[in-house]
């Protein structure tokens, strides 16, 4: 399991690096019970990005380096995320209603 002061020193770097809007973790560590084998998942909502999507989440892996935890991170403009999260269908959907918000900015 990943102690909750792991948790919280990936969403403090997370944070930093990114100046989200919002930070969600979901899956079992927002809403089941962890085991020994379950990554961190988080989903990061920013203003904008010129990224394309698939190059977003490069940053996550450096700043999470050395933390030797596992992590899933989705990075997402908040316009992609007010889209995505509209479609019941969709992950981002699931994350909205069912994540918790991790870090909010101000």
């Amino acid at each position: 399991m990943i102690s909750q002061e792991k948790i919280q020193e990936a969403i403090q770097r997370l944070a930093k690096a990114y100046n989200p809007l919002e930070i969600y973790l979901f899956g079992k560590y927002a809403w089941g019970t962890p085991d020994e084998d379950d990554d961190l998942n988080f989903l990061i909502v920013v203003e904008s990005s010129h990224e394309k999507a698939h190059k977003r989440g490069y940053k996550a892996f450096d700043v999470l380096f050395g933390l030797e935890i596992p992590t899933n991170v989705t990075i997402f403009t908040q316009e992609e995320f007010d889209k995505f999260s509209q479609d019941v269908t969709s992950r981002a959907y699931e994350i909205k209603n069912r994540g918790k918000i991790a870090y909010a900015r101000g």
